[in-house]
């Protein structure tokens, strides 16, 4: 069973901002299992199913260190472990 973890990013888009997140997990191996992004003209909307198993830090220092990232690509970055969000997206 992994420890999964959804992770959304929106803003506008420019170079950079993928690749700030990815090296970020890339860095505290977090493996990406799934991937989905939209862009709408100058917009981007990212959600990305996240596998937290091998990470080493807490997960409010993922949150803290996302949110690092956000401010420096200029976007909003949250994450949510898997079971509130569904129970959060529960019709």
């Amino acid at each position: 069973m992994t420890n999964r973890t959804v992770v959304t990013l929106v803003g506008k888009d420019h170079t950079g901002i993928i690749a700030a997140v990815c090296n970020y997990f890339a860095e505290n191996d977090i493996n990406i299992l799934n991937l989905s992004m939209t862009t709408v003209e100058e917009f981007i909307n990212m959600v990305l199913i996240v596998d937290l198993d091998r990470y080493k830090k807490t997960f409010p220092e993922l949150t803290s260190d996302l949110d690092d990232i956000a401010k420096r690509v200029g976007c909003s970055i949250k994450a949510q472990h898997e079971d509130i969000f569904n129970m959060m997206h529960r019709i």
